[in-house]
């Protein structure tokens, strides 16, 4: 017998009423810390791409910055935007918040022929980006070489609002710390003008400094798929550094072997470039040259390595050893007066060699060759080698390990978030300069989606995903409606206190 399928029993009605309905009641708190925090003011003291007439800056930011937040990952979004008529509202009650009433009487006046929409449209949004657009240095890429463009005025306050923002965390949860987790990613496109990377497809590969303590990103430099990771790193570090806020008294450096290079480590250790914090203790993975494999094969005595789990010393099945070793390039610096460290890690591949299927010496060494990490056979027993890099002098090498090795996944994760959670994922242009200020205010919008949940959200969702964040509180059904005089939100009974404490708390964060 053939069933016979139907449409569900529900009848469509168009609402008599006269209300506005959102998707996104949830975003009031954004609204709210976003004012709190005088951003809107911000951002019209360090941002004038916008010009004299049409939209404000502030109004560009905010639009770019909701889009980030409900999930959108292309410019178009803002038409999804402007299509709820309760976000409209929502905007269009603090959009001129921090104004004077004559700035907001001009504000108003920059529309000649009037205003029809709250947000602007996708060509408004495309012509703010490509202001960015650095187009005389361009013209000095030289085909075949690693080139980054200079920013221009419009690009870097858009970096300066990122360390304004920044500033306004560690004013609220101060930090004397920080540890900064430095690393590359890849972000591919379909883009033609990108450039092909290492891996073999179009795509750009920006340079990010990550705060560990505050879990913001502090500095991150837009770039092409071409560039090697670690060329030209130092003037983003000490970008970072510099965008540090009041209050940090030590800050700590882990990176991987992009960072190994001589200029990177004499900096950090020249007390004369930074001195607001001295040193800057780091650690960093160093490549296993040659030299030094012959100084690795000259240890020996190995310390194994535990772990404490359930109250018990666990062996984790690695090994370290601590080296005397100056490579040539750091012999000639001759203001660093210590030798930096180096401590060596070794893990004895046992399963991971049957899965190779090894038959023959010379199949191992051609199979080692081609692992993703150095090998090294010692005694006949063949290991994984690691080695770190430090100027960090008091700790013993097993605390440096565990320190150094701790910010493993971190930045991948952030990585993950910024290119899945948020608009990082793709890119809206052929111009280098507009996908890099796209860039620049995805990260203003995972900086300020990471400060929300620490400052008003709570501990309990300081480890959730933008997913969850999204199902549990933005993307919420709410309706507008105009009552004595004034504009309400109306939600579930069960949301409402929630959402009620979280719009206090957001509030609380204006300070004087």
């Amino acid at each position: 017998m053939k069933l016979k399928y139907r449409p569900i029993p529900i009848r469509l009605e168009v609402d008599p009423t006269r209300c506005m309905t959102t998707a996104f009641a949830g975003i009031m708190p954004y609204l709210d810390l976003w004012n709190s925090l005088a951003m809107p003011c911000a951002v019209d003291k360090t941002v004038s791409i916008c010009g004299s007439q049409g939209w404000l800056d502030r109004q560009v930011v905010q639009s770019l910055l909701l889009l980030n937040l409900v999930g959108g990952d292309c410019v178009t979004d803002v038409d999804k935007l402007e299509d709820d008529a309760g976000l409209r509202a929502m905007v269009r009650a603090g959009e001129f918040s921090g104004m004077s009433r004559e700035q907001r009487s001009n504000a108003q006046k920059r529309f000649r022929g009037g205003r029809s929409r709250t947000f602007p449209a996708a060509t408004q949004i495309y012509s703010f980006l490509d202001a960015c657009h650095n187009e005389e240095e361009e013209a000095k890429r030289v085909e075949g070489k690693a080139f980054i463009p200079a920013a221009n005025d419009h690009l870097k306050s858009l970096h300066a609002l990122n360390t304004a923002l920044i500033a306004r965390l560690q004013q609220r949860r101060p930090q004397k710390n920080a540890t900064l987790d430095c690393d590359a990613t890849l972000v591919p496109t379909e883009n033609q003008s990108a450039l092909f990377c290492y891996k073999g497809y179009r795509a750009y590969q920006p340079y990010n400094v990550w705060w560990a303590e505050q879990q913001v990103v502090v500095s991150s430099e837009f770039r092409d798929g071409n560039v090697p990771a670690g060329w030209n790193i130092l003037p983003v570090i000490k970008e970072a550094v510099a965008a540090l806020p009041a209050g940090v008294e030590q800050v700590f450096m882990r990176q991987d072997t992009a960072a190994y290079l001589t200029d990177v480590m004499a900096w950090c250790e020249r007390e004369r470039e930074h001195p607001q914090f001295g040193r800057i203790l780091f650690t960093i993975s160093a490549d296993v040259t040659s030299t030094l494999r012959n100084e690795i094969l000259k240890v020996s005595e190995w310390s194994t390595e535990y772990v404490i789990r359930n109250g018990k010393q666990v062996k984790t099945g690695r090994e370290h050893a601590e080296l005397m070793y100056v490579p040539n390039a750091q012999a000639m610096l001759v203001d660093i007066f210590e030798p930096f460290r180096y401590i060596v890690v070794r893990e004895k591949l046992g399963d991971q060699l049957r899965l190779l299927d090894i038959d023959s010496p010379s199949q191992q060494t051609d199979k080692l060759t081609g692992l993703p990490f150095p090998t090294m056979t010692i005694q006949g027993v063949v290991y994984k080698i690691g080695a770190i890099v430090t100027n960090r002098r008091e700790e013993s090498a097993a605390d440096l390990i565990r320190w150094h090795y701790g910010r493993c996944g971190k930045s991948e994760e952030a990585h993950s978030i910024m290119k899945e959670d948020f608009a990082g994922g793709q890119m809206p242009s052929s111009k280098f300069g507009a996908n890099a200020a796209w860039w620049a205010l995805m990260i203003l919008s995972m900086n300020f989606e990471s400060m929300l949940k620490r400052l008003v959200l709570g501990d309990a969702y300081v480890s959730r995903r933008m997913k969850a964040i999204r199902h549990t509180l933005i993307n919420t059904a709410g309706r507008i409606v105009h009552h004595s005089r004034q504009y309400c939100l109306r939600v579930s009974h069960d949301f409402h206190n929630w959402l009620a404490s979280l719009r206090e708390r957001a509030v609380a964060q204006y300070m004087t």
